[in-house]
This record gives C-alpha cells, sequence and structure tokens, in this order.
C-alpha cells in the first residue's frame, strides 16, 4: 500500500499547501529562526531521516507556535515514524480548522492510508476528489486504496483518471502496471511500467515488476534483464525474487539462479 514515491509527493503537496495557507508573513527573530528551522525539516524529510526533521519541525513550532509548515512538517515526519495517530493529533490541533479545506482530508487519508484502514483512507480521498478534482495525486491515492481493497477494475479508472490530469506522474503509471501485472494483462502492464521507467528511471520497483510481467508472457530475455537492473538498483530485492511467485517459471533457470549468487 506504501507507495514511497507517492508519500513523497504527498509530502511536498502539504508543505506547499501550508506555506500558501499562512496569514501574512511574521516578523522577527523567532519568526525567522523558525523558518530556517522549517527549511531544515523539509531537507531532512526530502532525505527520508524523519527522526532529525521531526526534532526540526517541533523547534520551529516551539518558536512560531502559529506556524502552519512546521505542524504539517510535524504530521509528515511523525507518519514517516509509524506514528500516524500521533500525527494526525498534531493537525487537529493546530492546521486546517475547516472542515472542507483539503489538507485536513489528505493529511486524514495519509494518516487512515499508513495505519492500514484503506477503506476509511478511500472516503477521505474520494472526499479529496471531489474538493480538488483536477489534482493526479488525490485520484492515486484513491487508487491505492482501491488496490488494497482488491476493487482492481475501480482501481484502473483512478489511476487513468490520474494520468489524464498528469501524464507525468510516475507513481500513477507504476501502479497501474501493477493492477495490470494481478489481472494477467502482461503487455499493458510492460506499456506502463515503461512510462514509469522512463519519468524515474532510478526506481528499481518498476523494472522488478516489469520483470515480472516479461517473465509471465514467457520474455526471459527482458525479465532476467529488468530483474539485473533492479537488483543493481536495489539489493534488497534479490532476496525476494527468490521466492516472488511472478519467476516462478525461471526458478530453475540457470541464468534466474547466477542473479541470486
Amino acid at each position: 500500500m506504501k507507495n514511497k514515491l507517492w508519500l513523497m509527493a504527498v509530502c511536498s503537496t502539504l508543505l506547499a499547501a501550508a506555506a500558501s495557507g499562512q496569514n501574512a508573513p511574521a516578523t522577527g527573530t523567532n519568526a525567522d529562526t523558525a523558518k530556517t528551522f522549517v527549511r531544515k525539516g523539509t531537507e531532512f524529510i526530502n532525505h527520508q531521516k524523519p527522526a532529525e526533521a521531526l526534532k526540526a519541525f517541533e523547534q520551529a513550532s516551539a518558536l512560531q507556535p502559529d506556524n502552519e509548515q512546521a505542524a504539517v512538517g510535524q504530521y509528515i515526519s511523525l507518519v514517516q515514524l509509524n506514528r500516524a495517530n500521533d500525527g494526525a493529533k498534531v493537525l487537529d490541533q493546530r492546521v486546517a480548522a475547516k472542515a472542507d479545506d483539503p489538507r485536513r482530508w489528505l493529511c486524514k487519508a495519509m494518516a487512515e492510508a499508513e495505519t492500514d484502514r484503506p477503506g476509511a483512507a478511500l472516503k477521505s480521498f474520494e472526499k479529496l476528489t471531489e474538493l480538488q478534482p483536477n489534482e493526479s495525486g488525490n485520484w492515486v491515492g484513491k487508487g491505492e486504496m482501491l488496490v488494497a481493497l482488491k476493487r482492481d477494475d475501480e482501481a484502473l479508472k483512478a489511476f487513468d483518471q490520474a494520468i489524464t490530469l498528469n501524464p507525468k506522474h510516475e507513481g500513477a503509471w507504476n501502479d497501474r502496471g501493477g493492477v495490470l501485472l494481478r489481472l494477467g494483462k502482461y503487455d499493458a502492464a510492460i506499456q506502463s511500467y515503461d512510462q514509469s521507467i522512463k519519468l524515474a528511471p532510478k526506481w528499481a520497483d518498476s523494472f522488478y515488476h516489469r520483470a515480472c510481467a516479461y517473465a509471465g508472457k514467457g520474455d526471459k530475455t527482458n525479465a532476467l534483464a529488468d530483474l539485473k537492473q533492479a537488483i543493481e538498483l536495489q539489493p534488497s530485492l534479490k532476496a525476494g525474487a527468490v521466492k516472488e511467485t511472478g519467476f516462478k517459471n525461471l526458478h530453475d533457470d540457470p541464468d534466474f539462479k547466477k542473479l541470486k549468487e
């Protein structure tokens, strides 16, 4: 369920929304220092260091309690530390008081998704698609929750809508490929992964699952080439490939066995 590129995109969206939603810029030593801590926190988030980010955002909040970016940053950090419920409390106290504020629904959806409540998260994403129908990320989130609920046909429609709104959304292409792969539509899945890889050439997940699609249609050469590339980008995938059902027709292949060495 947890698509990391999607999560990072959501993080960026939330921080940007908080920045645009701030009241008149505060001035003074505390406000300026708070902004510095927010910048540091954002850098830590971008480098996937949530513990350090949380400390920075908490320092910013202590200096400037009404800084929404600091509050949103705390929330994002806590989500990435698997403390989504604690993060939600921060937002309930300090961010997006209006019931129809998209930020509240986006944060709610993230908390529900990160705590494995896809049904609840789906409702939140559906609300988001009503409030912001032209925001591709909302449709990706909705699609991912539909996938978690095994509602693949509906998920495909959500990912297609995301791609219509933003053809360069690599996460939507990747997730669309995943649904098609599960449905056994290997050629269509490969086409989706082609687009994802074109947009994010260092994303191992797309190479790995395109390899599964190639294996499914009996194309050993391309399957092994993609799997090798995926392992080079993310060595930890090697262990999973051994048990991957998508490669079951390659398990006895000498070239496949070499990749495990």
